[in-house]
């Protein structure tokens, strides 16, 4: 980098140490450092992935083809669980090293945990698109429960000649942000298909613009 690319990074370090950020601060960092982390393969395909919206590829449509391949193959032998794209400490490991390699410090749990939830609210609504037919299967939604919050891919399964929905979820988060009353003894999360959800931040604190639940 050269040093107005160091001045803007410090920038961007700052506002995260800081917890003031939003989604479109993510956004406009992944913008920035995509190209100068092409070893990172986490800030690469997430950053192309929310750029690219449906026309991701790489890793992430091996991940999003592996995921209809189980899906298709329900009831059908032995059944395969679906695993987050990436894990929690992936995303922490990514990011940080990046970091590091800047001279700076690592950024702690609680702030790469807003990194995440900012990543799950800027991949809404992509479509999920199958091989190279590039056919729509499916797209991807927010979700929360008490405990977690997710990005969700939907798609659908054909069983005895109906197409029942199927979801999964694609990334997941703790939810230190807002009070979810659980849905059911299993907590399991509310789905928003039909509305966009958008992450804030007023004085150092993150919101989420949900509708209020019940």
């Amino acid at each position: 980098m050269d040093k107005k690319e160091h001045q803007l990074f410090d920038y961007y370090y700052s506002k995260f140490a800081e917890r003031n950020f939003d989604e479109k601060d993510v956004m406009s960092f992944l913008l920035f450092v995509k190209e100068k982390a092409q070893d990172s393969k986490v800030i690469k395909e997430l950053g192309d992935f929310i750029v690219q919206r449906e026309n991701y590829s790489g890793y992430v449509k091996a991940f999003f083809d592996d995921c209809q391949d189980i899906i298709n193959n329900l009831g059908k032998g032995k059944k395969k669980k679906i695993e987050n794209m990436f894990s929690f400490k992936e995303i922490r490991n990514g990011f940080n090293a990046l970091f590091i390699e800047q001279g700076l410090e690592k950024l702690p749990h609680e702030v790469i945990n807003d990194f995440i939830l900012c990543i799950i609210s800027l991949s809404q609504n992509i479509t999920l698109v199958s091989g190279s037919s590039n056919k729509k299967v499916g797209h991807l939604s927010f979700a929360a429960s008490s405990k977690e919050l997710f990005l969700m891919g939907n798609m659908k399964v054909l069983h005895k000649g109906r197409f029942i929905p199927v979801t999964f979820p694609v990334l997941s988060v703790r939810n230190m942000y807002e009070k979810v009353k659980p849905q059911d003894q299993n907590d399991t999360p509310y789905l928003f298909d039909n509305e966009i959800i958008e992450v804030i931040n007023s004085e150092g604190q993150m919101f989420i613009t949900f509708p209020t639940l019940s």
